[in-house]
């Protein structure tokens, strides 16, 4: 119960950040953040990108744990930057990447962002797109400062399996900080892999790209994140959508 409510406090905390766009984001209970850097790949085609993005990590992670979340957020750099170099095509930008090609054989739902007003969104494909599209936004964002400082909680949720990587679901479309809580315990767990890890660290950034549930499967933001854990192979029967929506909060 304890931890559930340190959980409710923290997305309240979430919650003001997105609308008051503020920097001091106080955690609901005693720690320290130290600020970690990325290095943002440079995929083909796109200019204007920054040299790094920056996270204040909570210090209550384990070196151990910390470094999984560097690794994953590494992993979801290098999928952008993969699909983009991809989709760019030696230049024609006709391409379709591996995750796009994926997705769009089992996406059917939910492919609009909450800030998106344009054409309708008819498949994975271009939801994909899209949604890489906003990544890069957020990358701009946050290295370039224009974003709120990315924050990222430890907390246990309870039971302490239920939740790998929780990020809240954007309604604005620019200066989105890429903040999210991350359960520790399951960073332990010994079921967790990288890819696994990757796919929900994606799903988290999909959110702030304005992406939302339900937890089943055809929606966008459950569908693309499984491509990458099943490493874009077809669904097979032996292993149900339900073993990896398990690591997708």
């Amino acid at each position: 119960m304890f931890h559930n409510v340190k959980r409710t406090l923290i997305m309240m905390k979430l919650i003001l950040q997105d609308v008051l766009q503020i920097n001091s984001l106080v955690p609901p209970y005693s720690s320290t953040f130290t600020k970690i850097a990325f290095p943002v790949p440079q995929p083909p085609g796109i200019s204007d990108l920054p040299l790094f993005i920056y996270f204040d990590i909570d210090n209550r992670f384990t070196l151990a744990q910390q470094q999984w979340i560097r690794d994953a957020i590494n992993g979801v750099l290098f999928q952008w930057f993969q699909h983009l170099t991809e989709k760019w095509n030696g230049g024609s930008n006709n391409g379709i990447s591996q995750l796009a090609n994926c997705t769009n054989l089992y996406a059917t739902r939910n492919l609009r962002p909450t800030w998106y007003l344009g054409l309708p969104i008819d498949n994975g494909l271009a939801a994909t797109n899209i949604a890489m599209e906003q990544f890069t936004r957020l990358i701009r964002d946050n290295g370039f400062g224009l974003a709120p400082q990315a924050k990222i909680f430890s907390n246990i949720s309870f039971p302490a399996n239920s939740s790998t990587i929780f990020a809240l679901t954007t309604l604005a479309q620019s200066q989105v900080p890429l903040s999210f809580i991350v359960n520790p315990a399951q960073l332990d767990s010994s079921g967790l892999n990288i890819k696994f890890l990757t796919g929900s660290m994606f799903h988290a950034w999909l959110h702030r790209a304005g992406f939302y549930h339900p937890k089943k499967s055809s929606h966008f933001i459950i569908e693309c994140p499984m491509c990458i854990m099943r490493g874009f192979q077809i669904k097979e029967t032996i292993t149900p959508d339900s073993f990896y929506i398990q690591f997708l909060d």
